[in-house]
């Protein structure tokens, strides 16, 4: 009996369970359809959007808007580059501000206090106060927008703190306005190619492969405490094949069943949802043999560190489900320590490579995407090595 032999045995058994069939075949295409057409509205169909005119209400007294930051502030929002974005209106207090807001007058609102023009003045760090509106990409394109705008000030500020009031001032004055920040750094731009985008449909393609091609390595869990619960694992052992040989081919069946539902998620995507999965079939296919890997590596990690079928179905589940939500897999998340540590995980990676590819990257930077998640699969089947040698396959 060979690892081929029990590969097939092992592929045939687990096909033959309808529950594995509909979980690992049927569910992600339901889910993908399902979040790709709610959340098609959020996300974009996959074409490039321009958001609407973000009207900004300015709230600053007599005071702030004669000194040198709202001067600055007026050059901002005069600038060829965000006047073709925002469209700006002088509020007199707050209430009135909060009030156009709640109507809908206004999309968003900047506050300038004297408190902070102060601040500025001797050399600190300030931020702008902002009031949100109702729509949240504006809020987001308004607070990008003057972001920037602090930034500048913030930057001249120090300069001018080191290097004094005249170095400043000499920078400022060359394009002949005197005003910092008085020619903003914005450029407008999409990802990939220009035209190009992904949809949600694409996204959750992508997200939700990924999510269960790792679930694939739950079914190596399963496997491999069948054959302990049943107490059949005893009887392989009394055969002439080695432990090796069993383990190996238990583990290879199930590749071969993540890499099956890979090749289907894909195509089906594609016809019936339209789906582009990028320009680059080669590197789709190394993709998901990595992803393969990690799911086979992580389930090996699990079944040999577990004492039952039940605490090691829950770990992998529990492993699998945290990976992709910090990686973005359910919604994208903007919060920059969630995204470092998302960097650690198989989903990150694998979610990136994917997306690099719809969006029409660079060779360059789908590779470094895949060479990363390469390197996250490098470091399981490393342990999952050290572990099997420690632990063994093995009837006890």
């Amino acid at each position: 009996m060979s690892i081929w032999h029990i590969c097939i045995f092992e592929l045939r058994r687990i096909l033959k369970i309808r529950s594995v069939v509909i979980n690992l075949f049927i569910l992600p295409l339901l889910l993908i359809f399902i979040l790709g057409t709610a959340l098609s509205s959020a996300m974009g169909t996959g074409k490039d959007t321009t958001p609407d005119t973000l009207r900004v209400g300015i709230v600053q007294s007599n005071e702030a808007a004669s000194s040198p930051v709202g001067e600055a502030l007026k050059a901002f929002v005069a600038a060829p580059e965000v006047a073709q974005m925002v469209k700006v209106k002088n509020m007199s207090s707050q209430d009135e501000t909060m009030d156009a807001l709640k109507q809908g007058d206004l999309d968003f609102a900047v506050i300038i206090t004297s408190d902070m023009v102060q601040q500025w003045m001797v050399g600190k760090t300030v931020k702008l106060q902002w009031i949100l509106g109702k729509d949240n990409t504006l809020n987001v394109v308004g607070q990008t927008l003057f972001t920037s705008f602090t930034d500048e000030l913030n930057r001249q500020a120090a300069i001018a703190k080191v290097l004094g009031p005249e170095t400043v001032m000499a920078i400022s004055t060359q394009d002949g306005t005197g005003l910092p920040s008085a020619q903003p750094n914005i450029k407008v731009s999409s990802p990939g190619h220009s035209g190009q985008s992904y949809s949600a449909s694409q996204y959750y393609a992508a997200a939700m492969l990924a999510m269960f091609m790792l679930y694939s390595g739950m079914t190596t869990v399963n496997s491999l405490f069948t054959e302990r619960d049943k107490q059949t694992l005893a009887r392989l052992q009394a055969t002439p094949v080695g432990n090796g040989v069993i383990f190996a081919g238990k583990v290879a069946g199930n590749s071969l069943l993540a890499f099956l539902q890979a090749i289907i998620i894909i195509v089906m995507t594609n016809l019936l949802f339209g789906v582009n999965w990028g320009g680059h079939p080669w590197l789709i296919v190394l993709i998901c043999i990595l992803i393969t890997l990690a799911s086979m590596t992580l389930g090996i990690i699990v079944a040999l560190v577990s004492k039952s079928a039940t605490s090691a179905t829950a770990l992998m589940q529990g492993i699998i489900i945290v990976m992709t939500f910090i990686s973005g897999g359910f919604t994208p998340i903007a919060i920059d320590f969630v995204q470092r540590i998302s960097e650690f995980t198989v989903n990150h990676w694998a979610l990136q490579s994917f997306l690099s590819m719809m969006l029409g990257a660079t060779l360059q930077e789908v590779m470094h995407n895949i060479f990363m998640l390469g390197a996250v699969c490098a470091v399981l089947a490393a342990a999952a090595a050290v572990i099997y040698r420690k632990v063994g396959y093995r009837y006890e």
